[in-house]
């Protein structure tokens, strides 16, 4: 189990959450808690830098999808970037790229941020982009 490290940054409207390690059971709760206290406004973005989570379950996805809840009934929004392996599979598997905006990068994400801050979900490229070559039903190397 590799404990999940924290680090955030303000930006105008958007707060980036940059997250390592795996975020499951034990580390849920260390994030929600995060998020709640460098949130600057419920309104903001919230972009969630997925470089380095190498794992995430069920209780880590509650969390996203609960800073999502909150974005979305204040206008905000959820942003996910550079999703990799495991962490992007689950967001694949269960479609919430329908949902979360999802980019390649941070910058990317900030940059969509000032060009156009409500625009639904989607982002810049979407889970089938992350595996092209691959359907959801299968494996990935």
């Amino acid at each position: 189990m590799s404990p999940l490290h924290l680090h955030h940054e303000h930006h105008a409207g958007a707060t980036v959450i940059t997250l390592a390690g795996e975020i499951d059971l034990a580390s849920a709760p260390a994030l929600r808690q995060f998020i709640a206290d460098v949130r600057q406004r419920p309104a903001d973005q919230l972009i969630f830098d997925m470089a380095n989570v190498s794992f995430v379950d069920s209780s880590g996805l509650r969390v996203l999808l609960d800073a999502f809840a909150v974005a979305q009934q204040h206008g905000g929004g959820v942003h996910l970037t550079a999703l990799a392996g495991a962490p992007a599979r689950l967001i694949e598997t269960t479609q919430l790229g329908e949902h979360l905006r999802l980019h390649t990068s941070t910058a990317i994400a900030l940059a969509a941020i000032l060009t156009a801050p409500d625009l639904p979900a989607s982002g810049d490229i979407s889970t089938a982009e992350i595996y092209p070559e691959q359907s959801p039903a299968q494996s990935v190397r």
